[in-house]
């Protein structure tokens, strides 16, 4: 099965001159200091791996208090006999092996952010016993924010009863690891720690590639040639997306999501009698499926979310341990009410365009739809996303169909997306998790979303099932959309506004806001009518346009206030004077 689980300019091998090095990265920082007072030093460098961009640009634009929404928290059970001391051994071997879990990254250097390993050595273990309310600790370590620049991508607290011990709960950064990752780095864990109690040696296979070697091939010709070719297939499939297939919904006025999840058992043996009927991946089937239900939630017949994809195939580097999946852009056009067979047919090709172009770094597919937005004078807004987790062979643990409502994300809220479902295949079941946005999907949607979707699922299990997509839709029982619209996305597209006269006398906000995009990115002129993106600003380099808006003596403006579409003549609203920085600030 294809792994899609848990991304205007030629790609530039040089830019601004600056101090790249990895000591100027240690002054810049205020480098980690060891406990003798002495500073950590880096061992190596380099730009960030493509597969991480997304999660940098997720972690930017959430607010701080949110962020921990991105992590991810695993708990182990450990073998009888198994010491903290045996645990702490584990784990530095681990530290020692794998260059990830020792990196700090510099989201400000110049001209790009920069991931530094540092030595080895053991990382931090909390520990904490049961009579000490480990819940309030592991709520600690699973909501603080990382400091990126600062802090390795991986937690550890370890629980204890009457001095043994009982369980393992680690953190990590998710910009450092996906599931992939995670799935060997507990198999490595597991062995390690197996070892360590049984008092034998252990044998690992060697690791071919680090990170930073990743990153050094995605730096060379070679990579950069074959990601243009793969960005100009994403530019055409940019200018045929939809304004926002949710805009008959779309309320702004309300402030609530919504999160539950449907696990039906007898789903996993209809997915897959479909997909071996029209011989095509399960994956295909979920994204043929989600396309139907979507469209028949929405009302449009051209739909788009984005499609979370790995990389690893793509990039020549499968087996490195980081984080190398993003989403990229998918739509199915279903105007011409095509059987279901003939949506899977095309659910399928997007598929495989989508593993042939993934390895391309993240932020110039969202710059791509930020201009696409400038060029048709709306946003076009595709954050509704989808996940295929494969989770055998792990039971549901149910024998009957359960829906199941969470408490209300809140911290995904403010994350940027207006939906996400997840399909977790077990090895006796599916289920189908959904969040959204309240301003898109009320609690009722999202329940009639979860179900009508088992049982488009169901229905075209059947022998000789092909229903057509507005059968399809009629049948899941939807109410029409509030308001009825029209999204068309062909060239030449009509501007929805004229776009206002530039401003005879900028305020000062503005003109520092405008001056600092400017500086970063390079630019003779910025256009304050658009977005940041779209008036040419690179969106890795948020973080110094923040940085120098301070050093103006400016505060207010974060990076997720310049991420989306939002025009800078708005995001300068929100900025107001603040005392200079010190000379000693870090930039």
């Amino acid at each position: 099965m294809p792994p899609l689980r848990c991304q205007r300019r030629p790609l530039p091998h040089s830019d601004f001159l600056g101090d790249h090095s990895a000591e100027g990265a240690e002054r810049r920082l205020g480098a980690p200091r060891r406990p003798d007072g002495g500073r950590m030093r880096t061992v190596r460098s380099a730009r960030l791996c493509w597969g991480q961009h997304h999660h940098v640009l997720r972690y930017l634009c959430a607010p701080p208090a949110s962020r921990h929404e991105a992590h991810i928290t695993t708990s182990y059970p450990l073998p009888d006999g198994c010491a903290p001391a045996h645990v702490r051994a584990a784990l530095t071997h681990l530290v020692r092996r794998h260059e990830v879990l020792r990196t700090v990254y510099d989201l400000g250097a110049q001209p790009w952010p920069r991931q530094l390993v540092q030595p080895p050595g053991p990382p931090t273990v909390v520990e904490v016993s049961v009579d000490d309310d480990p819940a309030a600790e592991v709520r600690r370590l699973t909501e603080t924010p990382f400091a990126l620049e600062r802090e390795w991508p991986i937690r550890a607290c370890l629980i204890t009863s009457g001095g043994q011990l009982r369980r393992l709960h680690l953190v990590f950064n998710h910009l450092a690891f996906d599931d992939v990752s995670l799935d060997q780095l507990a198999d490595e864990l597991g062995a390690l720690l197996a070892a360590r109690v049984a008092g034998r040696p252990v044998a690992l296979p060697p690791v071919e590639h680090q990170p930073v070697d990743l990153a050094a091939h995605e730096a060379g010709p070679e990579a950069a040639a074959r990601a243009e070719a793969s960005l100009a297939h994403w530019r055409e499939q940019v200018r045929l997306l939809p304004s926002d297939v949710h805009a008959a919904h779309r309320d702004r006025n309300v402030r609530t999501a919504h999160s539950a999840s449907f696990t039906g058992p007898s789903l996993l043996a209809a997915a897959r009698a479909i997909a071996a009927r029209h011989r095509v991946w399960p994956s295909a089937v979920h994204v043929a499926a989600f396309a139907v239900t979507l469209a028949a939630h929405t009302g449009q017949r051209r739909v788009a979310h984005r499609l979370y994809t790995s990389q690893r195939d793509a990039s020549g580097h499968p087996a490195v341990l980081t984080c190398m999946s993003h989403p990229m852009p998918c739509a199915v056009d279903l105007a011409d009410d095509p059987p279901f067979g003939e949506v899977l047919r095309r659910a399928a090709a997007r598929v495989d365009e989508a593993m042939t172009h993934a390895h391309v770094p993240f932020d110039r597919i969202a710059e791509l739809i930020a201009e696409e937005g400038a060029r048709r004078g709306r946003e076009v807004r595709v954050v509704s996303e989808l996940n295929f987790l494969d989770n055998a062979p792990r039971s549901c643990r149910t024998r009957r169909d359960r829906l199941i409502w969470n408490a209300e994300p809140a911290d995904w809220a403010r994350a940027g997306s207006d939906v996400y479902f997840r399909v977790y295949e077990w090895a006796d079941g599916l289920t189908l998790a959904l969040q959204a946005l309240g301003e898109v999907m009320d609690r009722a949607a999202v329940e009639r979303f979860l179900r009508g979707y088992a049982a488009l699922l169901t229905a075209c299990a059947e022998p000789g099932a092909d229903p057509r997509v507005s059968d399809a839709a009629a049948s899941l029982g939807f109410p029409p959309p509030r308001t009825a619209t029209t999204v068309s996305a062909a060239a030449p597209v009509d501007r929805a506004d004229p776009v206002a006269e530039p401003v005879a006398h900028p305020t000062a906000a503005e003109r520092a806001l405008t001056e600092a995009v400017a500086h970063v990115n390079g630019l003779a002129t910025v256009d304050p009518r658009v977005g940041y993106a779209a008036a040419g600003g690179r969106l890795l380099r948020l973080p110094r346009v923040v940085a120098a808006l301070a050093d103006r003596g400016w505060e207010g403006v974060a990076e997720r206030h310049l991420a989306g579409a939002l025009p800078l003549r708005t995001a300068a609203d929100l900025l107001r004077p603040c005392p200079p920085p010190s000379s000693g600030r870090a930039r």
